[in-house]
């Protein structure tokens, strides 16, 4: 495979993928500087089940054989989510608001389960403030079979954390692969590979945190896992230059991933299935061993 095809399929794989994600209108945040935390009160309605979905700063609401309703800013009746369904109210100024119907009078059926995820914009975050912990209340007005109740929480913030070991492990990493192509040891295989992998692990670490429609982004995780089979597939099958490249289109497309997660490193709190540090690890090891792989792919002995 000739330069200039490498170089320009790792233009299409750039371009790509963010194409892709564009496509869908909501997108789940992978990293935040607050955390909300449902009070005890709201973790114990009977019949009730709340999760918040902090990429979205959604509300994801299941009930089991009650009624609940959901008030909006002015006290107005917004959602009516029961055994008979998921209603939104059409005179409802808040609903209207948040884009759930438009102007007009009676309810509207949503959906005919009990389960209902809206964005909800109450739950946006209070200004930034440099104090960390408890920074502020939140207080969603609801009844429960005609008794009154809220779904309410607090916002904590958390600090951001410290660059400096990120950094150091990038330094010492790059400086390990300049020893081994000084060595002239094979590298970019073992690279493209590992990049992939952490790629992987990441995107379905992050997809199944925080769906933005509150269940596990099932489809992004096949197409990642379909394109991850497909490129190791072609790695096993290859050898010599053609190896090397596709190891080294592999870690491109690795670090492109990545590129939309790098917030890890800027914010205290990663939404993520894996504890925050080892999600900032694996985002560091496939952008990192990426570039280099799809970088020492390009080297002239790697071509011949």
């Amino acid at each position: 495979m000739k330069r200039g095809t490498i170089v320009l399929l790792y233009a299409c794989v750039a371009l790509a993928l963010p194409a892709q994600a564009s496509a869908h209108a909501r997108s789940a945040t992978v990293a935040l500087d607050y955390k909300l935390v449902l009070d005890h009160a709201t973790e114990s309605l009977r019949g009730v089940g709340v999760h918040i979905l902090d990429g979205d700063r959604s509300l994801h609401v299941v009930t089991h054989g009650v009624t609940l309703v959901v008030y909006g800013d002015v006290h107005d009746a917004m959602l009516r989510i029961g055994p008979g369904g998921t209603w939104v109210n059409r005179a409802s100024v808040t609903a209207v608001a948040e884009k759930l119907t438009t102007p007009a009078r009676g309810w509207k059926r949503l959906s005919h389960d009990g389960d209902y995820t809206w964005h909800e914009h109450r739950l946006a975050p209070p200004p930034w403030q440099a104090t960390t912990g408890p920074v502020a209340q939140f207080d969603i007005p609801v009844t429960v079979n005609g008794k009154r109740a809220a779904i309410a929480g607090t916002f904590v913030r958390y600090a951001r954390p410290a660059m400096w070991p990120w950094l150091l492990a990038a330094v010492v990493f790059a400086g390990l692969v300049a020893l081994a192509l000084r060595l002239q040891r094979p590298v970019t295989t073992g690279l493209g590979a590992l990049a992939g992998i952490a790629a992987l692990t990441s995107l379905v670490a992050f997809s199944v945190a925080d769906a933005p429609n509150g269940r596990v982004a099932w489809v992004q995780i096949a197409l990642g896992a379909g394109l991850a089979v497909a490129m190791y597939a072609a790695l096993v099958r290859a050898h010599g230059a053609r190896r090397s490249a596709i190891a080294g289109l592999l870690g491109g497309a690795a670090a492109a991933v990545s590129l939309g997660s790098l917030g890890v490193f800027r914010h205290g709190v990663v939404v993520s299935a894996l504890p925050a540090n080892a999600s900032r690890a694996l985002v560091e090891a496939a952008f990192i061993t990426g570039v280099a792989a799809a970088a020492t792919s390009l080297r002239k002995e790697s071509l011949r």
